[in-house]
Formats: C-alpha cells, sequence, structure tokens
C-alpha cells in the first residue's frame, strides 16, 4: 500500500507534467475560463444522464416541482481514516421566462465512516421549497440544517401525491459507479464559488457578477436566455431535460 508521502511525491510529478504539457502563450485568466466553461458542459451532461433513462430518473412530477436545480459533477470523496468531500458545480432558478443565469458552487464537508482511497461522484440537488432561491443565494448554509435533504427518488412515474411529497426540501441523487442512486448528504456544506462568478461574468454589470450574496440573487433572477456563452451548456441542458412546471 502506497504511503501517503508517495502518493503526494505522484500527485506532484503529475501536476508538473501537466503544467509542462500546457499550450504556450495561455494566459492564466483563458485557463480559468476554459476551467469554468468545462465545469458548466459537464454539469449539462451530468443533468442529461440522470433525466435519459425512465427507471432510473427522477420522477416527473418532482422535475415539474423544481424551483433551482444544481448539478457539481466530480464530487471528490477522499480521505485516510478521516474522508472528505469536495466539488464545484452550477444552480440555476426557475423565474417567469424560464431558468436564470446560473451561480457557481461548491460543495464541502464531511464524510460517513472511514475510508482509504478516493472516490469521485457527480451530484444532483432538486431544489423544491419556494425559498430555494434566497436560501442558495447566502453565502453558505448547511444541507439538513437550514434546508431539509433526502434521498431523491427514482422513476419518472412515481407519484409525487403518495410517494415523497412534504419529505424534504432539497431531493439529492449521486452518480459513482455508472447509475444514479437517491442518496443522503446531510451535513455537507454549501457554498457560493464568488471567485468563478466575477470571472465567467466579468463582462456584465457588477450587479450581474455573483461576488456578494445580493448580485447572487440579482443572477437568479435574470433570465438565462441572455447569459454569456460560457455558462449556456448548462442552460440548455435545463431547457431540454426539465421543461413546464412551476415558475415563481
Amino acid at each position: 500500500m502506497q504511503s501517503i508521502r508517495d502518493i503526494v511525491r505522484e500527485w506532484r510529478a503529475a501536476s508538473m507534467i501537466i503544467v509542462a504539457l500546457a499550450p504556450l502563450g495561455t494566459s492564466p485568466l483563458h485557463a480559468q475560463n476554459d476551467q469554468l466553461a468545462d465545469r458548466a458542459r459537464r454539469a449539462g451532461e451530468v443533468l442529461s444522464e440522470l433525466t435519459s433513462l425512465p427507471d432510473r430518473s427522477p420522477p416527473n412530477a418532482l422535475l415539474n416541482e423544481a424551483v433551482c436545480v444544481a448539478v457539481v459533477p466530480g464530487v471528490v470523496q477522499a480521505g485516510f481514516g478521516i474522508g472528505g468531500r469536495a466539488g464545484f458545480g452550477l444552480a440555476s432558478c426557475r423565474n417567469g421566462s424560464g431558468w436564470s443565469w446560473p451561480t457557481f458552487v461548491g460543495l464541502k464537508g464531511g464524510s460517513f465512516g472511514l475510508q482509504i482511497g478516493a472516490q469521485s461522484a457527480d451530484v444532483v440537488l432538486i431544489f423544491v421549497n419556494e425559498n430555494a432561491p434566497r436560501t442558495i443565494g447566502a453565502s453558505s448554509f448547511d444541507i439538513g440544517g437550514e434546508a431539509s435533504v433526502a434521498a431523491g427518488p427514482l422513476g419518472r412515474d412515481v407519484s409525487a401525491a403518495t410517494d415523497y411529497r412534504g419529505q424534504a426540501e432539497i431531493y439529492s441523487y449521486s452518480k459513482s459507479k455508472g447509475l444514479f442512486a437517491g442518496i443522503k448528504i446531510a451535513g455537507t456544506k454549501w457554498e457560493i464559488d464568488y471567485a468563478a462568478n466575477k470571472k465567467a461574468y466579468t463582462s456584465t454589470a457588477d450587479s450581474l457578477q455573483g461576488g456578494t450574496s445580493t448580485s447572487v440573487s440579482r443572477l437568479l433572477r435574470t433570465n438565462g436566455s441572455e447569459a454569456p456563452a460560457i455558462v449556456q451548456p448548462f442552460l440548455e441542458s435545463l431547457r431540454q431535460h426539465i421543461v413546464g412546471g412551476r415558475t415563481n
């Protein structure tokens, strides 16, 4: 079994190789924008994967109830003795014109039990409470604390009236080994990625750069059809896979 020192040494070596292979002349800002664009693209793909299988997708009734949706690809769960979680994605809310400009977000938190090694999972959170935009716009909150969470039901034809309605404010899904499943992530901390918002929306008005909780709230009230190209892959997936439903 590798020691922590050996793993750190390999990680540093891999990092040096990546830097060495980076194209000459690529500016740090350009590289950062590429990372954010890739995050939005991957979030859109994860949402598409979640809704693609009738027997393994969230119920249509739940999707119709969705007030906001967050997708966090590649949440890494790792640890030696005591583990932890960390991942970054995007969240958007319904408004009168469809889906809002997304805010970039992060998930951080402790894991359950002891583990060795690392595991990556794609996480989707469906918010059904009418106050979800306000909750999301807060600088941070504990999932399962300020907002109750439950493992999301699976099956496109599951009935909200009889099977899950009223259980939670957030329904969570995760895919780590090829198939999505409902998971409980109580205790995970939700954070706004203010730095990513500023980079993604640098050419927009200051009030829409997402640098404060107030500006994040403005993002979530703004029509997504006019959002920058960098976040459109995520928005397009929302428009394609979560249609109809209620609006705020």
